[in-house]
């Protein structure tokens, strides 16, 4: 490969996003292994119920940033383990939700301040106002993406 071409693409947003998210998951998941014994996966399984749950599979997946068969796996490994239960849904019996056990939410009380910490340890070499400046062009960005991707299935449904 040409060294113009390797150039190109660490220029890409894609590319430099793809790099920070792995090197964030490979620090965030040690410190997961490492303290609670819990995978990436399972933490992020976790962190969604208890912040926003219970869920359905297909709704903890878009919530955990997980494919369906990874946050059903998480789940599963969760379930054995007596932290997450299945329940069925009040409006509509035939949904089974997944919702924290009460040893899932002592291990909620211990997962996000690990997930915090570990946020503010990558962005200390950012002052303040980067900080801000960098939340604020991604928040930006995230939500022109958003539009586009609700643009285009707007118009295959047409």
């Amino acid at each position: 490969m040409k060294d113009s071409a390797k150039a190109g693409l660490e220029q890409f947003l894609t590319y430099r996003l793809h790099v920070l998210n792995k090197l964030a998951e490979r620090g965030i998941s040690a410190r997961y292994a490492a303290k609670l014994d819990v995978t990436l996966p399972e933490a992020r399984v976790i962190a969604s119920v208890g912040s926003f749950g219970p869920f359905s599979i297909m709704e903890l997946a878009r919530h955990a940033n997980l494919d369906k068969s990874q946050a059903s796996r998480a789940a599963e490994a969760l379930i054995r383990q007596g932290l997450v239960q299945r329940e069925s849904s009040a409006a509509d019996g035939r949904v089974v939700l997944v919702s924290l056990t009460q040893e899932g939410r002592a291990l909620y009380r211990k997962v996000m301040p690990i997930a915090r910490k570990w946020n503010g340890d990558m962005f200390d070499c950012l002052d303040e106002e980067e900080r801000a400046a960098f939340g604020a062009a991604l928040d930006k960005v995230i939500r022109a993406m958003n539009a586009r991707e609700r643009k285009r299935a707007a118009n295959r449904r047409v």
